[in-house]
């Protein structure tokens, strides 16, 4: 390599490494004007709160948007501004502050901020009216009445069936098996078509009423529980949400659920009843009432003393399968290889209109 060659790689290479230290000068820069102006202590609030909202260096002017809507006449008080959480629904929802500092910077910063149920809930109670056979065989996922007949879902991977049940005597009229590796889960009939999901497998079934298979369809979540409203189809995953589904099982929306504590994870079995869900909460002995519209629960109801005596309740025979029976006014349960199907009459539940759900 001759001297020119090598003058020629010394200018490159110190041009590169100047442009080099510049890069990493403008880049802490950066960083250091990244620091958000609008700040919350907190990101958890109760719906109708009060949310300040602090500003880390003093501000010359700024605007508030609460879910993309600007917020008329907020009024700044020392170093902070004061918004309130007004919400239908609880959740999440994002709080943007932009506006022009003192020294001409202007900001823009978005704060996420979790909205929790401003709805203390309703004891529910309950009384049995009756109790029926069940098949301890059956790891209940999914019950539900339809046209008087009573159907069921069972999981565990070799022994998931899809179930039409006498009623009186627990015994089988109907079955299909699953393919072993699938996990039964949540069951419901729409229109005459049984839709029942698998757990972890992103695959569910649609039968016609002989149980012949009609249709197989995707979801891109865990299967939990299922129910639905017309020909809405409402679907657990096991957090805190609910989807809707179409009848061809397109997504068409969704909706956290809450209570006044916070996310309310784990549900489990569905049941819609009058503009309600009421589920079951995974190892747990809980039946809850959600308000769909709005994913706040309103009830709650404690279903410790229905448990059979018989049930170890160390294992997984949790209470699952919630069904109801418009024609009684009357909820059947169950649990996950239970000896015994439970006939009740639910009261103190929340009512949307006069039509009484169970205090009949």
């Amino acid at each position: 390599m001759n001297t020119r060659s090598t003058h020629f790689l010394l200018v490159i290479f110190i041009s590169l490494f100047v442009f080099s230290c510049k890069q990493e000068k403008k880049t802490e820069t950066e960083i250091a004007q990244k620091i958000p102006v609008a700040v919350t202590a907190k990101s958890r609030f109760k719906i109708g709160d009060s949310i300040a909202i602090g500003f880390t260096q003093p501000v010359m002017q700024f605007e508030v948007k609460w879910n993309d809507v600007v917020i008329q006449g907020v009024k700044q008080i020392s170093d902070s501004i004061f918004v309130k959480a007004e919400s239908e629904k609880a959740g999440w929802r994002k709080i943007i502050v932009t506006g022009t500092t003192k020294t001409k910077e202007v900001f823009a910063d978005t704060l996420s901020v979790e909205l929790v149920s401003d709805i203390t809930p309703k004891e529910m109670a309950f009384t049995v009216l009756s109790s029926y056979p069940h098949q301890k065989t059956s790891f209940t996922e999914g019950l539900e009445f339809y046209k008087g007949e009573l159907y069921e879902s069972t999981g565990e991977n070799g022994k998931s069936l899809l179930l039409k049940i006498d009623l009186k005597t627990g015994a089988t009229l109907k079955s299909i098996p699953l393919a072993d590796q699938y996990f039964g889960e949540g069951l419901t009939i729409v229109n005459d078509k049984i839709y029942q999901l698998t757990w972890t497998t992103g695959v569910g079934f649609r039968y016609n009423m002989d149980f012949t298979l009609d249709k197989t369809f995707t979801y891109y979540t865990q299967g939990w529980g299922m129910t639905h409203h017309d020909s809405t189809i409402i679907m657990g995953d096991g957090s805190n949400k609910l989807y809707f589904f179409n009848t061809e099982f397109q997504k068409t929306g969704e909706v956290e659920i809450y209570d006044d504590k916070g996310p309310v994870l784990k549900i489990n079995e569905l049941e819609y009843v009058d503009g309600y869900v009421f589920a079951n909460i995974w190892e747990t002995d809980r039946i809850i009432q959600i308000d769909l519209a709005t994913g706040k629960v309103v009830a709650n109801m404690d279903m410790k003393k229905i448990i059979p005596a018989e049930v170890d309740q160390t294992g997984s025979s949790v209470l699952n399968g919630i069904a109801f029976q418009p024609l009684e006014n009357a909820f059947y349960v169950t649990g996950k290889n239970w000896p015994t199907l439970f006939k009740i009459r639910v009261s103190g539940a929340v009512q949307k209109n006069k039509k009484a759900l169970a205090s009949k």
